[in-house]
Protein backbone atom coordinates (compact mmCIF):
# COMPACT_ATOMS: atom_id res chain seq x y z
CA UNK A 1 0.00 0.00 0.00
CA UNK A 2 2.97 2.34 0.52
CA UNK A 3 4.47 1.96 -2.94
CA UNK A 4 2.66 4.85 -4.70
CA UNK A 5 3.86 7.19 -1.95
CA UNK A 6 7.42 5.88 -2.17
CA UNK A 7 7.57 6.23 -5.96
CA UNK A 8 5.74 9.52 -6.46
CA UNK A 9 6.53 11.30 -3.19
CA UNK A 10 10.31 11.16 -3.68
CA UNK A 11 12.47 11.89 -6.74
CA UNK A 12 12.82 8.34 -8.02
CA UNK A 13 13.06 9.72 -11.56
CA UNK A 14 16.72 10.35 -10.77
CA UNK A 15 17.41 6.62 -10.51
CA UNK A 16 17.63 4.07 -13.28
CA UNK A 17 17.90 0.57 -11.87
CA UNK A 18 15.64 -2.16 -10.47
CA UNK A 19 17.39 -1.87 -7.10
CA UNK A 20 15.36 1.33 -6.71
CA UNK A 21 12.03 -0.49 -6.62
CA UNK A 22 13.42 -3.36 -4.53
CA UNK A 23 14.80 -0.93 -1.95
CA UNK A 24 11.55 1.03 -1.84
CA UNK A 25 9.60 -2.16 -1.22
CA UNK A 26 12.04 -3.23 1.51
CA UNK A 27 11.64 0.15 3.23
CA UNK A 28 7.86 -0.21 3.13
CA UNK A 29 8.12 -3.68 4.69
CA UNK A 30 10.51 -2.33 7.32
CA UNK A 31 8.00 0.36 8.27
CA UNK A 32 5.31 -2.30 8.70
CA UNK A 33 7.58 -4.43 10.89
CA UNK A 34 8.49 -1.41 12.99
CA UNK A 35 4.81 -0.63 13.52
CA UNK A 36 4.42 -4.14 14.97
CA UNK A 37 7.32 -3.56 17.38
CA UNK A 38 9.25 -6.47 15.91
CA UNK A 39 12.69 -6.73 17.50
CA UNK A 40 15.56 -6.05 15.11
CA UNK A 41 13.23 -5.99 12.06
CA UNK A 42 16.01 -5.25 9.59
CA UNK A 43 17.43 -8.72 10.30
CA UNK A 44 14.35 -10.23 8.60
CA UNK A 45 15.18 -8.57 5.27
CA UNK A 46 17.99 -9.56 2.93
CA UNK A 47 18.82 -8.43 -0.58
CA UNK A 48 20.60 -10.23 -3.41
CA UNK A 49 20.16 -13.64 -1.75
CA UNK A 50 21.32 -16.76 -3.57
CA UNK A 51 18.70 -19.36 -4.37
CA UNK A 52 19.72 -22.54 -2.57
CA UNK A 53 22.28 -24.56 -4.50
CA UNK A 54 22.47 -22.17 -7.46
CA UNK A 55 24.46 -19.22 -8.75
CA UNK A 56 21.31 -17.10 -9.20
CA UNK A 57 20.01 -14.68 -6.61
CA UNK A 58 16.67 -13.13 -5.64
CA UNK A 59 16.30 -9.38 -5.23
CA UNK A 60 14.72 -9.60 -1.76
CA UNK A 61 14.20 -12.36 0.81
CA UNK A 62 11.84 -11.82 3.76
CA UNK A 63 11.69 -14.27 6.68
CA UNK A 64 8.61 -13.70 8.82
CA UNK A 65 8.87 -16.74 11.09
CA UNK A 66 9.76 -14.65 14.16
CA UNK A 67 6.38 -12.89 14.01
CA UNK A 68 4.74 -16.07 15.38
CA UNK A 69 1.52 -15.36 13.50
CA UNK A 70 1.39 -18.36 11.21
CA UNK A 71 -1.14 -21.14 11.59
CA UNK A 72 -3.27 -23.24 9.26
CA UNK A 73 -6.08 -20.68 9.08
CA UNK A 74 -3.74 -17.80 8.22
CA UNK A 75 -1.94 -19.93 5.66
CA UNK A 76 -5.24 -20.50 3.87
CA UNK A 77 -5.03 -16.89 2.66
CA UNK A 78 -1.85 -17.69 0.75
CA UNK A 79 0.78 -16.30 3.11
CA UNK A 80 4.06 -18.04 3.96
CA UNK A 81 6.89 -17.52 6.42
CA UNK A 82 9.73 -17.70 3.91
CA UNK A 83 9.28 -15.18 1.08
CA UNK A 84 11.21 -14.58 -2.14
CA UNK A 85 10.76 -11.52 -4.30
CA UNK A 86 12.01 -10.56 -7.73
CA UNK A 87 11.63 -6.96 -8.89
CA UNK A 88 11.53 -5.15 -12.21
CA UNK A 89 11.51 -1.35 -12.62
CA UNK A 90 10.60 -0.17 -16.13
CA UNK A 91 11.39 3.47 -16.84
CA UNK A 92 11.59 6.01 -19.63
CA UNK A 93 14.81 7.62 -20.77
CA UNK A 94 15.28 11.38 -20.99
CA UNK A 95 14.03 11.17 -24.56
CA UNK A 96 10.75 9.59 -23.42
CA UNK A 97 11.54 6.08 -24.70
CA UNK A 98 11.80 2.84 -22.63
CA UNK A 99 15.31 2.58 -21.24
CA UNK A 100 15.37 -1.15 -22.14
CA UNK A 101 14.12 -2.50 -25.50
CA UNK A 102 10.54 -3.75 -24.98
CA UNK A 103 11.32 -7.28 -26.17
CA UNK A 104 14.14 -7.50 -23.61
CA UNK A 105 11.76 -6.24 -20.90
CA UNK A 106 9.18 -8.85 -21.89
CA UNK A 107 11.70 -11.66 -21.59
CA UNK A 108 13.17 -10.37 -18.31
CA UNK A 109 9.69 -10.43 -16.79
CA UNK A 110 9.24 -14.00 -18.04
CA UNK A 111 12.60 -15.05 -16.61
CA UNK A 112 11.63 -13.82 -13.14
CA UNK A 113 8.41 -15.87 -13.24
CA UNK A 114 10.40 -18.97 -14.20
CA UNK A 115 12.97 -18.35 -11.47
CA UNK A 116 10.29 -18.02 -8.80
CA UNK A 117 8.70 -21.31 -9.85
CA UNK A 118 11.93 -23.25 -10.39
CA UNK A 119 14.61 -21.92 -8.04
CA UNK A 120 12.85 -21.21 -4.72
CA UNK A 121 13.69 -23.81 -2.10
CA UNK A 122 10.53 -25.42 -0.76
CA UNK A 123 9.23 -28.57 0.88
CA UNK A 124 9.55 -31.95 -0.87
CA UNK A 125 6.47 -33.36 -2.61
CA UNK A 126 3.59 -34.16 -0.26
CA UNK A 127 4.49 -31.63 2.46
CA UNK A 128 3.13 -28.24 3.45
CA UNK A 129 4.72 -25.51 1.36
CA UNK A 130 6.77 -22.92 3.25
CA UNK A 131 7.80 -20.43 0.56
CA UNK A 132 5.99 -17.39 -0.80
CA UNK A 133 6.84 -16.26 -4.31
CA UNK A 134 6.38 -12.64 -5.40
CA UNK A 135 7.14 -10.57 -8.48
CA UNK A 136 7.10 -6.79 -8.03
CA UNK A 137 6.98 -4.88 -11.31
CA UNK A 138 6.50 -1.14 -11.70
CA UNK A 139 6.08 0.81 -14.93
CA UNK A 140 6.60 4.52 -15.46
CA UNK A 141 3.45 5.61 -17.33
CA UNK A 142 1.60 2.73 -19.09
CA UNK A 143 2.90 -0.88 -19.07
CA UNK A 144 1.96 -1.35 -22.73
CA UNK A 145 4.97 0.59 -24.04
CA UNK A 146 7.42 -1.76 -22.27
CA UNK A 147 6.00 -5.12 -23.33
CA UNK A 148 5.66 -6.95 -26.65
CA UNK A 149 2.35 -8.79 -26.58
CA UNK A 150 2.74 -10.61 -29.91
CA UNK A 151 5.52 -12.52 -31.64
CA UNK A 152 6.18 -13.44 -35.25
CA UNK A 153 4.81 -16.88 -36.09
CA UNK A 154 4.90 -18.20 -39.65
CA UNK A 155 4.27 -14.84 -41.26
CA UNK A 156 1.56 -13.84 -38.75
CA UNK A 157 1.51 -12.39 -35.25
CA UNK A 158 0.65 -14.69 -32.31
CA UNK A 159 -0.36 -13.51 -28.85
CA UNK A 160 1.93 -14.19 -25.90
CA UNK A 161 -0.98 -15.44 -23.81
CA UNK A 162 1.02 -15.41 -20.57
CA UNK A 163 1.71 -11.68 -20.65
CA UNK A 164 -1.69 -10.06 -20.04
CA UNK A 165 -2.40 -12.14 -16.88
CA UNK A 166 0.72 -10.63 -15.29
CA UNK A 167 -0.59 -7.05 -15.37
CA UNK A 168 -4.35 -7.57 -15.00
CA UNK A 169 -5.69 -6.94 -11.46
CA UNK A 170 -7.02 -9.81 -9.35
CA UNK A 171 -6.82 -13.58 -9.62
CA UNK A 172 -5.52 -14.87 -12.95
CA UNK A 173 -4.46 -18.13 -14.55
CA UNK A 174 -0.96 -17.96 -16.02
CA UNK A 175 -0.05 -20.60 -18.61
CA UNK A 176 3.39 -20.69 -20.24
CA UNK A 177 3.44 -23.59 -22.68
CA UNK A 178 4.87 -22.37 -25.98
CA UNK A 179 8.36 -21.12 -25.23
CA UNK A 180 9.68 -23.39 -27.98
CA UNK A 181 8.31 -20.81 -30.41
CA UNK A 182 10.48 -18.05 -28.94
CA UNK A 183 13.41 -18.30 -31.33
CA UNK A 184 15.04 -14.90 -31.04
CA UNK A 185 18.55 -14.14 -29.88
CA UNK A 186 16.96 -11.91 -27.25
CA UNK A 187 15.15 -14.92 -25.75
CA UNK A 188 18.38 -16.92 -25.61
CA UNK A 189 20.33 -14.12 -23.91
CA UNK A 190 17.62 -12.87 -21.51
CA UNK A 191 15.87 -16.12 -20.56
CA UNK A 192 17.98 -19.01 -21.84
CA UNK A 193 17.43 -21.20 -24.89
CA UNK A 194 16.81 -24.36 -22.86
CA UNK A 195 14.12 -22.65 -20.79
CA UNK A 196 11.85 -23.67 -23.67
CA UNK A 197 11.93 -27.23 -22.26
CA UNK A 198 9.71 -26.18 -19.34
CA UNK A 199 6.03 -25.32 -18.98
CA UNK A 200 4.26 -23.45 -16.20
CA UNK A 201 0.60 -23.50 -15.17
CA UNK A 202 -0.03 -21.17 -12.25
CA UNK A 203 -2.78 -19.43 -10.34
CA UNK A 204 -1.65 -15.92 -9.44
CA UNK A 205 -3.03 -12.86 -7.69
CA UNK A 206 -2.09 -9.38 -8.87
CA UNK A 207 -2.32 -6.53 -6.38
CA UNK A 208 -2.33 -3.45 -8.62
CA UNK A 209 -1.94 0.28 -8.01
CA UNK A 210 -3.22 2.04 -11.12
CA UNK A 211 -3.28 5.85 -11.43
CA UNK A 212 -6.41 7.61 -12.67
CA UNK A 213 -4.52 8.99 -15.65
CA UNK A 214 -1.28 7.65 -17.09
CA UNK A 215 1.63 10.04 -17.41
CA UNK A 216 5.44 9.98 -17.05
CA UNK A 217 4.96 11.29 -13.50
CA UNK A 218 3.14 8.22 -12.16
CA UNK A 219 3.69 4.46 -12.03
CA UNK A 220 1.56 1.40 -12.73
CA UNK A 221 2.61 -0.92 -9.89
CA UNK A 222 1.92 -4.65 -9.70
CA UNK A 223 2.73 -7.13 -6.95
CA UNK A 224 2.17 -10.59 -8.44
CA UNK A 225 1.80 -13.42 -5.93
CA UNK A 226 2.20 -16.96 -7.23
CA UNK A 227 -0.37 -19.10 -5.43
CA UNK A 228 -0.72 -22.60 -6.87
CA UNK A 229 1.60 -23.65 -9.69
CA UNK A 230 3.00 -26.59 -11.64
CA UNK A 231 6.34 -26.56 -13.41
CA UNK A 232 6.72 -29.36 -15.96
CA UNK A 233 9.32 -30.87 -18.23
CA UNK A 234 7.96 -33.69 -20.33
CA UNK A 235 6.21 -36.13 -18.00
CA UNK A 236 7.94 -34.80 -14.87
CA UNK A 237 6.46 -32.05 -12.70
CA UNK A 238 6.62 -30.32 -9.36
CA UNK A 239 4.34 -27.71 -7.87
CA UNK A 240 1.97 -26.58 -5.17
CA UNK A 241 -1.76 -27.09 -4.86
CA UNK A 242 -3.84 -25.65 -2.04
CA UNK A 243 -0.78 -25.09 0.11
CA UNK A 244 0.79 -28.52 -0.33
CA UNK A 245 3.59 -29.51 -2.68
CA UNK A 246 3.27 -32.36 -5.16
CA UNK A 247 5.19 -34.02 -7.96
CA UNK A 248 8.18 -36.17 -8.75
CA UNK A 249 10.78 -36.26 -5.95
CA UNK A 250 13.83 -36.65 -8.19
CA UNK A 251 12.60 -33.88 -10.48
CA UNK A 252 12.17 -31.65 -7.42
CA UNK A 253 15.66 -32.49 -6.16
CA UNK A 254 17.27 -31.68 -9.52
CA UNK A 255 15.03 -28.78 -10.55
CA UNK A 256 17.06 -25.90 -9.11
CA UNK A 257 20.35 -27.27 -10.40
CA UNK A 258 18.91 -27.88 -13.85
CA UNK A 259 17.22 -24.47 -13.95
CA UNK A 260 20.41 -22.78 -12.80
CA UNK A 261 22.11 -24.11 -15.92
CA UNK A 262 19.26 -23.41 -18.32
CA UNK A 263 18.06 -19.96 -17.21
CA UNK A 264 20.05 -16.84 -18.02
Amino acid sequence: MAMPEFLTGTPFSEYQFEATIANAFSLAILQELNSRNVQNPISLLRSEVLYHGTSKHADVHINLSSLNIFNENFASYGFYQDNWLEAKFFRLSNSGQPNIPPLHSTYLLLKDVLRLCMLVQDAPPGADSSSGRYLLHAYQDSPSQYLVYKRNSGGSRTERAWLSPLITPGEQRLVISDLGKERTKSFESNVGKKAALYEVDAQITNFVHKPRTSSPNVYYIVLTRINDFKISKGNLSYGRNNGRTFGNLRFFQNLALSADRRLA
